[in-house]
């Protein structure tokens, strides 16, 4: 099953684990349907929050679904958290303000209780957080 987001709603955390399930499936339509659904929900509010309990996750069966939340997040957070202001496209990707004190908050210590390949993407997306 592929799942669509045709709205600007965060996904439900069980949604978004299968959504970034799928955008991992060698199967080319499947993976760029999820895209497409990841891209698509990215700026709604609450949605990076959600990305972050995902990745937070302890089970040891979601390891390559925590990376790629993980690679995902650290985008989200390249593109949309200081846009340049002449790239008119720039906006599509804004992480919302609404969301950003609680990333503050929280992703340091997320970096420090998560395994290695993923601490590698927090910590990017914390230095990309802190030149802005």
């Amino acid at each position: 099953q592929t799942l669509y987001c045709q709205s600007t709603m965060a996904l439900p955390v069980d949604q978004l684990r299968q959504v970034l399930s799928q955008s991992l499936s060698p199967d080319v339509t499947t993976r760029q349907n999820a895209e497409r659904a990841l891209l698509a929900s990215q700026t709604s509010p609450g949605h990076a929050l959600t990305v972050l309990r995902l990745i937070s996750s302890n089970d040891a069966a979601d390891g390559p679904v925590r990376q790629s939340a993980a690679v995902h997040f650290k985008n989200m957070v390249k593109k949309g958290w200081a846009p340049d202001p002449d790239d008119a496209d720039a906006k599509k990707f804004l992480v919302p303000t609404s969301d950003r004190d609680m990333i503050k908050n929280n992703l340091v210590e997320l970096m420090c209780t998560v395994p290695p390949q993923i601490q590698a993407q927090c910590s990017e997306s914390i230095s990309l957080i802190a030149s802005h």
